[in-house]
């Protein structure tokens, strides 16, 4: 299993990083600048449509009037549509494989001490969904994110890979 938090810290290392983010408020705005960059320089079209394979975490993204894309994904949470959000680490139906990314974001929160990435779930807003699989994606050094109606009254919120010698979407 990949160690997403330890890849994490050696990168803000190799960056030159004196410290990392102390406080849930920085590491919300960095993880937001990491997807906004994340998301400039692998532009996907819109997806239609999508298919999630809970226990490869194949994830195809359906694009209109384009080829499908195949990406591998991790569970950062869901969220439901009565304003709930449960991380991907606490979720009975994900598989541990598929929770690693979660796992950073508790395990970041546990070492610095930021409550809102310890509880495994509870209210939330759709926009607090976001910034969770944000910091999800940031920790893992994610390609992208992708959030998407799961059929059963709220959203799966997935942090992407483009699978090895995958070149970025064209």
């Amino acid at each position: 299993m990949r160690d997403f938090l330890a890849e994490f810290v050696n990168r803000k290392a190799d960056q030159g990083a004196k410290s990392i983010p102390k406080n849930y408020k920085k590491l919300s705005r960095e993880a937001k600048d990491y997807v906004a960059e994340v998301s400039a320089k692998n532009v996907v079209p819109d997806a239609s449509g999508f298919e999630f394979d809970l226990e490869t975490g194949d994830l195809t993204l359906k694009i209109d009037g384009h080829p499908d894309l195949a990406l591998s994904a991790q569970v950062a949470g869901t969220f439901s549509d009565d304003g709930s959000f449960m991380w991907g680490w606490g979720h009975p139906s994900v598989p541990q494989p598929l929770q690693q990314a979660a796992w950073a974001a508790q395990r970041y929160g546990d070492r610095q001490e930021i409550e809102d990435l310890l509880t495994r779930g509870g209210k939330a807003t759709r926009k607090k969904a976001e910034e969770y699989t944000a910091i999800a994606a940031y920790l893992a050094h994610a390609d992208g994110v992708f959030i998407g109606d799961h059929g059963g009254g709220g959203s799966v919120c997935l942090v992407w890979f483009y699978p090895e010698n995958t070149k970025p979407y064209e």
